[in-house]
């Protein structure tokens, strides 16, 4: 329950939310197909990448359902006051609050996992939220919501609020594995639009950059 969400700087010692976690590490070992060096992870004969893309769970797949039903939609423009304090923002289309709080950091590494991006926010969790899911958005300089291409945040299965070594394994490992193929990943993972921003990046960079994401 909400109890469990301890920020990162406490410990929980309550027992985790039943099946959660247990269910979550099943179908992402058997994704992933980990062995006990793990360096079948990262065979190049094995496409790693494609095993979590195919990924047949029934419990991730309703998870992720409910998830990006509950999640917030992410703001057109990145809210500055971020960078100080967590915000709450309205959402008339869900009729609730949202709390945010900034997520650009340099332990995010932008550089690496949203290049093109400058600034990066992260739903929290509360009381209303049906999974553990965090939305995460991105925004360039300009502050305009990244929608799509490299710089685009992507939803959270697993909040850093509630454990940051589990969200590490759902949500970043599956883009290693990927290889930085971020067209890839967000087929399973789309960036949010649900408030209906302009499209950013332009049509043309956008395709520059899946050709890019093609090829590498």
């Amino acid at each position: 329950g909400y109890a469990c969400t301890a920020t990162e700087s406490r410990t929980c010692d309550l027992n985790r939310c039943p099946g959660m976690e247990d269910d979550l590490n099943t179908a992402t070992e058997k994704t992933l197909d980990e062995r006990e060096n793990g360096t079948e992870l990262f065979d190049a004969e094995v496409d790693s990448c494609e095993k979590w893309l195919n990924c047949k769970s029934d419990f991730l797949k309703k998870y992720l359902s409910k998830a990006l039903t509950d999640l917030p939609s992410c703001p057109c423009t990145y809210p500055a006051e971020a960078v100080y304090s967590v915000v709450s923002l309205r959402e008339d289309g869900k009729s609730r609050f949202f709390r945010w709080r900034d997520a650009s950091g340099a332990k995010e590494r932008l550089d690496i996992y949203k290049p093109t991006s400058k600034f990066c926010i992260r739903s929290m969790l509360s009381f209303d939220s049906a999974t553990l899911a965090a939305q995460h958005c991105c925004y360039d300089e300009q502050m305009r919501l990244i929608t799509r291409g490299k710089g685009a945040g992507a939803p959270n299965l697993i909040s850093t609020e509630f454990s940051p070594e589990l969200h590490y394994k759902v949500d970043v490992l599956p883009w290693i594995l990927c290889k930085g193929d971020w067209s890839r990943y967000n087929a399973v993972r789309p960036p949010n639009n649900g408030l209906n921003c302009s499209e950013n990046p332009l049509e043309a960079d956008f395709t520059a950059q899946l050709k890019e994401a093609k090829e590498y």
